[in-house]
């Protein structure tokens, strides 16, 4: 950990000095870097190796909405994994992918609180918020 200074600017809290205040939010967007890198790389992987699946196993996918939803239930996702099957792959991969920049707004969240940026927290933080609202909401639609 950091030690941390006072200075007349900073109305009695404890900031870190300049350099390593600047050192330390490096890191933390480094690690955001990081892992929107790393959502990536692990969903184009995924997205290959399930096209790949799917050009070698030659399963009819119907595309219907009946079709869709039923491949939404865990066990039918799990089972697709476990089984090495095309579509769950993809699904998979297209799962990775919506939660890589979700992961970065997490992360951010972090990076701001460890900049001491209230304002960015808070605006981060409802950007969150709005997200998980709207997977929390999304569980009542119906597809038609």
């Amino acid at each position: 950990m950091l030690p941390r200074t006072t200075d007349s600017h900073s109305h009695g809290k404890h900031v870190l000095p300049p350099a390593q205040a600047g050192e330390a939010a490096a890191n933390v967007y480094a690690v955001v870097y990081q892992a929107l890198l790393g959502g990536m790389y692990v969903s184009t992987a995924l997205y290959t190796i399930g096209m790949l699946l799917a050009l070698f196993q030659h399963v009819r996918v119907p595309l219907t909405v009946a079709w869709v939803k039923h491949q939404m239930e865990w066990h039918v996702f799990w089972h697709g994994l476990t089984h090495f099957h095309a579509d769950a792959i993809l699904l998979l991969a297209t799962v990775v992918l919506i939660l890589t920049p979700v992961s970065r707004v997490v992360l951010s969240i972090y990076a701001f609180w460890v900049d001491h940026d209230r304002r960015y927290v808070g605006v981060t933080s409802i950007v969150f918020g709005i997200i998980v609202l709207t997977v929390i909401l999304s569980r009542f639609a119906h597809l038609h």
